[in-house]
């Protein structure tokens, strides 16, 4: 059956969704869309930088709209949704037509190609909305949209009505009905069920039973005010009603969860470019931005000298990736023989020693997860803190939570980035070890400490490094300034350092 799956794309109709686009790309090309045409109406939040990164790593073919020209955005919308189904015939089976806050989501697939091979005789899938609330966040979340709002209204929230749209691009005419229903025959367009639609209207009834179409239309109360922000006296207006109207959270659904470790394999590779992005834009200085400020060092080339070591737990276990997934566990080492961990080692350089890298030797793009750490990294960079007994444990370098090492259950234990304080749990011995894989290829030319400021970073990039540095090398010298100084030298890569600063 594989070879004879329909080839699947979706259009994008986008403006500034710096936080989640990375996912919101991540999440569909898991569940195996194959071309995303993505058409950004001038974000000036990094959406844009991201999707050129994202770019590099699937078949994104951007565009920007033209506000100019036609500064009315429905019809921005319905010229960037025709265009995309245009250039998609004869080259793709489907196409969907989603926002930014909607997901596509198939309750007994992980596929929609295997999902879309069941309906040979259909040229339009209606899928209803199912809209979610904000879970009580005020703050915009690190952690991705599907993970961060779970609760959703029930079938009484009458909006739910509303159908997004799958269909066949070469079996639709040039007339724009609306970004929900498209000009296919009622008696070709089809309900996620397999039953037909009502009628040729973009209310239908709820269905949910087999697919629908996650709508995060509130997300976080920061999230709300942006929007409000970008679309007053548009088709919102300066009030808390739209939140009040959209805020439901009635039940909670846990099933689109079990999708998260396939999502995050494609995720990775995006944030992995978009730091590359950010070290290549700041090194080019095309953006013309000069950190305030004189610069406090001097720089000097020098070679740094680095220790391989593994981490062992208050348990006596070491870490280790689930194979086929970024999570990271501890286990013994016979129980990581038997199951096939894969084993974490770090490196600790003496121009940042406060600091330790953590890799997995021998594997080309695998990246770590730790659950309550929201970055996803080929590297993780932690803190290393001493205390007065000489106890080491670990901390996120930008959120001070430290990790944890949960007792083991059958020979493996979960790890969490949760803890306040280092206590017997949090604990770890570092041993050198032979397992290594290539070490940093350079140095910093400073020690980055208390007195770096992003001038001394800025002049390094751009004066100092024949090439860019590696994304470890980058991101040590930001874990090792000050929060000022991350915080100033993001601002010149708006959105490219978001995961790696979580």
């Amino acid at each position: 059956m594989t070879e004879n799956l329909p080839s699947v794309a979706v259009v994008l109709f986008v403006k500034d969704e710096f936080s989640d686009i990375a996912g919101w790309i991540a999440w569909h090309a898991a569940l195996g869309v194959e071309a995303f045409f993505v058409f950004d109406d001038h974000s000036s939040d990094g959406t844009w930088e991201i999707l050129q990164a994202a770019s590099k790593c699937y078949d994104i073919r951007l565009f920007r709209t033209d506000p100019l020209s036609e500064p009315d955005f429905y019809l921005r919308q319905r010229d960037s949704f025709m265009k995309a189904a245009a250039l998609s015939r004869n080259e793709f089976d489907w196409i969907g037509f989603l926002d930014g806050d909607e997901y596509v989501y198939l309750r007994h697939f992980d596929s929609l190609p295997e999902f879309l091979w069941r309906f040979e005789d259909a040229d339009g899938i209606a899928f209803s909305w199912r809209i979610h609330g904000s879970a009580n966040r005020v703050v915009r979340p690190r952690i991705t949209t599907i993970e961060a709002f779970p609760m959703h209204s029930t079938e009484a929230l009458g909006d739910n009505v509303l159908v997004k749209s799958f269909v066949r691009p070469e079996k639709t005419s040039e007339t724009y009905i609306n970004p929900h229903w498209f000009d296919v025959p009622t008696e070709r367009y089809a309900r996620p069920s397999g039953r037909l639609v009502e009628s040729a209207n973009a209310v239908q009834e709820i269905e949910w039973s087999h697919g629908f179409v996650l709508h995060f239309i509130c997300r976080s109360m920061e999230h709300y005010i942006q929007r409000i922000k970008r679309r007053l006296n548009a088709d919102l207006s300066d009030s808390v009603g739209y939140w009040d109207h959209f805020d439901r959270n009635d039940e909670t659904d846990a099933g689109p969860l079990r999708l998260v470790p396939r999502m995050e394999q494609f995720l990775a590779p995006i944030y992995e470019e978009a730091v590359g992005s950010a070290i290549r834009r700041l090194q080019s200085g095309q953006y013309g931005f000069e950190p305030a400020g004189r610069r406090e060092t001097t720089l000097s080339p020098r070679t740094a000298s680095v220790s391989w070591v593994a981490l062992r737990s208050y348990f006596d276990t070491c870490l280790y990736c689930l194979p086929g997934s970024a999570t990271i566990v501890h286990a013994d080492g016979e129980t990581a023989q038997r199951e096939g961990l894969l084993p974490v080692i770090g490196y600790i350089s003496d121009d940042t020693p406060d600091l330790i890298v953590l890799s997995i030797p021998g594997c080309n793009r695998s990246f770590m997860k730790f659950e309550g750490d929201a970055r996803l990294m080929e590297r993780a960079i932690f803190r290393l803190v001493t205390d007065e007994n000489g106890a080491v444990a670990l901390r996120n370098p930008v959120e001070s939570f430290y990790m944890a090492f949960q007792p083991p259950e059958n020979g493996i234990g979960k790890i969490e980035v949760n803890r306040h304080q280092a206590r017997e749990w949090e604990q770890i011995a570092l041993e050198p070890t032979e397992l290594m894989d290539a070490g940093p290829q350079r140095s910093l030319p400073f020690a980055p400490g208390h007195g770096v400021s992003a001038r001394d970073i800025l002049h390094w990039l751009r004066e100092e490094a024949p090439c860019p540095p590696s994304n470890d090398v980058f991101l040590r010298a930001l874990y090792a300034a000050q929060p000022s100084v991350r915080a100033e030298i993001s601002r010149m890569v708006p959105g490219l350092l978001w995961n790696a600063l979580a």
